[in-house]
């Protein structure tokens, strides 16, 4: 089951919303990373930083907290059926799904033993300036959301006729053998 954590350190300053960008894009390792983007240009790690902070800059947000950074990582066992390009479309879709009018910027490391995501999220919406907010239930909510898209990868690594009963088997229509 894939693990989707919020990472509860307040990025107040603009050096450490930097230092995240930097970090995400480069690992732990320095070296380049899958990026994906939303909502801004993608590039460099210090261009992509640039264009959320212009926006900051512009609805005079600049003096809380910068910045969420989200990470979403995958067992060993899914690493089976989860590449890379599956990791960075994941992305793609978790990023649509629940960051729509704010940047988002997020990258796939495949550095560690696990393949994981970082998703950053600029807390100031490039629309009309609102702050970003997941409400209560919120952080379930994209649990649940990453254990769908991580299932259905599994579904598409199947035979057909292996994906038609583990599908049946998942809404509940054929009994476990």
């Amino acid at each position: 089951m894939p693990v989707f954590k919020a990472m509860n350190k307040v990025y107040q300053k603009g050096s450490d919303f930097r230092n995240l960008v930097l970090y995400a894009a480069n690992g732990k390792t320095g070296g380049e990373n899958v990026c994906g983007a939303q909502g801004l240009l993608l590039g460099d790690a210090d261009s992509m930083y640039s264009q959320m902070e212009e926006v900051k800059k512009y609805f005079r947000k600049e003096d809380k907290r910068q910045v969420l950074h989200y990470v979403l990582s995958f067992s060993r066992e899914e690493m089976k059926y989860i590449g890379t390009g599956e990791a960075l479309e994941i992305g793609y879709r978790v990023a649509g799904y629940f960051f729509t009018g704010w940047q988002t910027v997020f990258w796939v490391h495949d550095d560690t033993d696990n393949l994981h995501i970082h998703f950053i999220v600029n807390t100031t919406s490039y629309e009309n300036g609102r702050a970003y907010g997941i409400g209560p239930g919120g952080l379930e909510e994209m649990k649940g959301y990453a254990y769908i898209l991580v299932w259905n990868c599994y579904a598409a690594s199947l035979p057909e006729e292996e994906r038609r009963e583990a599908v049946l088997r998942k809404i509940g229509t054929v009994a476990e053998k």
